[in-house]
């Protein structure tokens, strides 16, 4: 199985980019609460498939997309997701050895289920070796062998790890433990089922390939270099056409033989004039309609005038049974409808001259307005009249023109009609090969997807052969877990360390006879658990196993070590915390080239050496160390 390495994770930035780089073997990040460490492994976990991560207020601000530079087996990859965006699909980025660099194109791939033939969690499934791999009538997931890579803070002292008390969560948790293990009964039959649909699916590719390279054949087009051969040719063969075509008019105009280029400018000059008066028409007629729309606010402002003095007293001499306004019965009253409010009441004299007046001005004001806008309509008319008469004008210009070009032309057509043939022909040509280039880049991504497929179906064929090989015995595989688990512990010092193993019904954690959850220590939880992850990682890398060899564990000291916090004085010794550090380190000496642990922590002992450290936050940015990830605070 190839493993998967975490080479560098940067968050690319509005004015700078923030990055860390990691190596095989131990990883250790330091620094004081909210620096950013935590930051680190869940945007670790966000590019690789997490649905959404946290809104961390420092990244939002200067931050817009993460990149996790991977590596798998001897395949660099780069992941590109957007960090406030979560339903967007991912870049993939795959590195050129020839180039030494990652390639510009890149596979835009959605972070769903792996279902989905072109997801994240598909790809990260056929690089690692799990293929189309169904438990419990569901779909095998990353996310699912991920849970076993990363201890989060969270979780470190969890009572119910990795969910197993919850059913649904709960209920891939051992097949996937025995996928790690090759103790999943039927991950050998899918993968010879997946063998037969592979050879199948390569066998129909190199059917359709054989076409193509049949009709490509046939055209003598069969790569990049005959196809830029062929169109240099004809590119060439239109451009010795095109100068014939020029050579011959430009004869015609400097030998005098056609007299029509004063027409010609004439023609050119009454187009640019039939254009502009086209553009004074259209501003005319807006002009017009916004005018002819203030006109009718006047109208209105009059009928509102003639209506009071009018109507108000017109509808004074009757009874009303119901309100003229609301239309609601009304009920005898003196200060108006109940209902609306509205009176209806004469006007005294000065009401009525002060209406009449202000009739008068508007009435005057709607005269003069409808006037200007008969005179705006007569220079509208005038300028259609004007482009009408430039357009008649054009018509017989280019009819005279038309006349001369065949009186004084024609013992030339016979010539540039047949170049125009000719170039029309060539042009069509390189028509039809740019349609071939298309067929030749589908032939090539054909080529491409067979080499990909046949890549794959190896890595199925050389997969099962490993299974077969392998003869596992559940027993002994969990005996070697539980022992290997008994040893850390008691490398962490863990406190009366009695009878601990991993159940082999259940693949969880056990000691001093009891189940993880029931010691009743939070401190004992967290050695526990860090305990069972590194044994799963440790065995889980021997022999042809299939442990993803990553995992990242997010504040170890949690709950351990001089924490004047804690309540639990058997884990308060800072011994202990040194112990589980030393442990770290001696498995960097023993398998760095096997496993990658990234472990993140306030603070570490002396004795820890810097080649360990990939990253030292000390939360105010003094002793030339960064105050975080996002350190923009030390800059002016």
């Amino acid at each position: 199985m190839d493993k998967l390495f975490i080479k560098r994770l940067t968050l690319v930035g509005l004015r700078k980019n923030y990055s860390v780089k990691f190596k095989k073997g131990l990883n250790y990040i330091s620094g004081p609460t909210s620096t950013g460490k935590s930051t680190i492994a869940e945007l670790i976990n966000y590019t690789l498939g997490a649905e959404k991560h946290k809104d961390y207020i420092e990244v939002r601000q200067n931050c817009t997309e993460v990149e996790l530079e991977i590596e798998i087996g001897d395949r660099l990859y780069k992941i590109v997701r957007p960090l406030f965006d979560f339903n967007r699909p991912v870049k993939l980025f795959k590195y050129n050895e020839h180039e030494q660099q990652y390639s510009n194109d890149f596979e835009l791939l959605p972070v769903e289920s792996p279902a989905n033939e072109t997801s994240l969690s598909k790809f990260l499934l056929n690089e690692l070796g799990f293929f189309d791999i169904t438990v419990v009538n569901q779909v095998f997931s990353f996310r699912d062998i991920y849970k076993f890579c990363y201890l989060r803070q969270t979780e470190i002292d969890s009572e119910d790890l990795m969910r197993e008390k919850t059913w649904g969560p709960n209920i891939k948790r051992k097949p996937t433990f025995e996928i790690i293990f090759n103790l999943f009964d039927n991950l050998l039959s899918e993968l010879k089922a997946k063998i037969k649909e592979q050879t199948e699916l390569i066998a129909d590719l190199e059917k359709r390939k054989q076409g193509v390279s049949d009709f490509l054949k046939n055209l003598k087009l069969l790569d990049f270099d005959n196809y830029f051969d062929k169109k240099n040719e004809i590119e060439i063969n239109i451009f010795d056409l095109k100068t014939e075509l020029y050579s011959i008019k430009s004869d015609i105009k400097t030998q005098g033989l056609f007299p029509g280029g004063e027409i010609e400018e004439s023609i050119l000059k009454r187009q640019l004039e039939i254009e502009r008066f086209t553009e004074e028409i259209l501003k005319q007629s807006q002009y017009i309609e916004k005018l002819s729309l203030l006109r009718n606010q006047y109208q209105s402002e009059l009928g509102k005038i003639e209506f009071l003095l009018e109507g108000s007293n017109a509808l004074n001499q009757y009874v009303f049974e119901v309100c003229p306004s609301c239309l609601n019965e009304l009920i005898p009253h003196e200060a108006g409808c109940e209902l609306c409010g509205n009176t209806l009441k004469s006007l005294n004299e000065d009401e009525i001259k002060v209406y009449k007046s202000e009739s008068t001005r508007l009435k005057l004001k709607f005269k003069k307005l409808s006037d200007y806008i008969d005179d705006q309509k007569d220079q509208l008319e005038k300028l259609r009249l004007r482009k009408k008469e430039e357009k008649t004008k054009l018509q017989d210009e280019q009819e005279l023109l038309n006349h001369l070009r065949m009186e004084y032309i024609s013992p030339y057509l016979e010539k540039i009609e047949k170049l125009n043939l000719e170039l029309g022909d060539r042009k069509n040509q390189l028509k039809d090969l740019e349609r071939t280039l298309k067929v030749i880049q589908e032939f090539n991504v054909m080529l491409n997807k067979i080499d990909t497929e046949s890549t794959l179906l190896t890595k199925l064929k050389e997969r099962a052969k490993e299974i077969e090989q392998t003869n596992v015995d559940k027993d002994i595989i969990l005996e070697r877990i539980s022992t290997v688990y008994e040893t850390i512990l008691e490398e962490f010092n863990f406190p009366k360390l009695a009878d601990a193993y991993v159940g082999i019904k259940d693949y969880l954690p056990y000691v001093r006879g009891r189940k993880y959850d029931n010691i009743g220590s939070l401190g004992s939880v967290t050695m526990l658990t860090m305990a069972y992850y590194l044994s799963v990682l440790i065995v889980g890398n021997e022999g042809e196993n299939n442990h993803p060899g990553l995992l990242i564990m997010d504040t170890p000291r949690k709950n351990l070590g001089a924490d004047p916090n804690q309540d639990e004085e058997e884990f308060k010794d800072e011994k202990i915390f040194n112990s589980i550090l030393r442990f770290f380190i001696k498995l960097d000496s023993e398998k760095s080239e096997q496993i990658q642990l990234i472990v993140i922590n306030n603070g570490y002992p002396d004795f820890l050496s810097e080649e360990h450290i990939v990253a030292k936050f000390d939360g105010n940015g003094l002793k030339d160390l960064p105050y975080g990830l996002i350190d923009d605070l030390n800059e002016n």
